[in-house]
């Protein structure tokens, strides 16, 4: 990447959706007591934890590589935060990057997921050192392993309790 002279979007927009990558002072903000940036059904235990350690690489991090490694409000046209999708760094040496997403439940089963993966996925492809990208899905996470599929992604194979799933440009 370094010396690459290309640049991407800092927004991704899509039918129903825009995407947004989200500062370190925004991933504070949502992590605090009493905010309402997010319905708290997103804000698991897990995604907690996720944005401590996305703010801490961001510190090391020139500002330019922030969005492969924050995460991205996903945002309906109206206005809400619904959901947040975005990779868990730079492309590995085989081009591939991992990706990781949550929806309120309020908003699932009506396809904002896979439009906003898809958004993503196209996001991605601008990029000419990203080969493709992986998730790593519980076997019984249903949601996220239809829309996995339904985006294009085929399992690949299984890491520990996870099965993983691959999507190539």
């Amino acid at each position: 990447m370094q010396g690459s002279n290309f640049s991407l979007p800092d927004v991704v927009e899509c039918e129903r959706l825009t995407l947004f990558p989200m500062s370190e002072e925004e991933l504070w903000e949502a992590l605090g007591e009493g905010q309402d940036c997010f319905p708290e059904s997103v804000l698991s235990p897990v995604i907690r934890r996720a944005f401590r350690s996305k703010i801490s690489k961001m510190k090391k991090m020139p500002k330019e590589l922030h969005p492969w490694f924050t995460y991205w409000r996903i945002v309906k046209k109206s206005g809400e935060n619904i959901g947040i999708i975005g990779s868990k760094g730079l492309p590995g040496e085989d081009g591939m990057v991992e990706l990781g997403y949550a929806m309120a439940r309020e908003f699932r089963r009506n396809g904002y997921m896979a439009e906003a993966l898809l958004a993503f996925l196209d996001w991605l492809y601008e990029c000419p050192f990203c080969t493709g990208a992986r998730l790593r899905i519980l076997p019984s996470n249903f949601p996220s392993l239809k829309t996995a599929r339904s985006c294009g992604f085929i399992q690949a194979g299984q890491e520990d309790i996870y099965f993983i799933y691959q999507y190539n440009f």
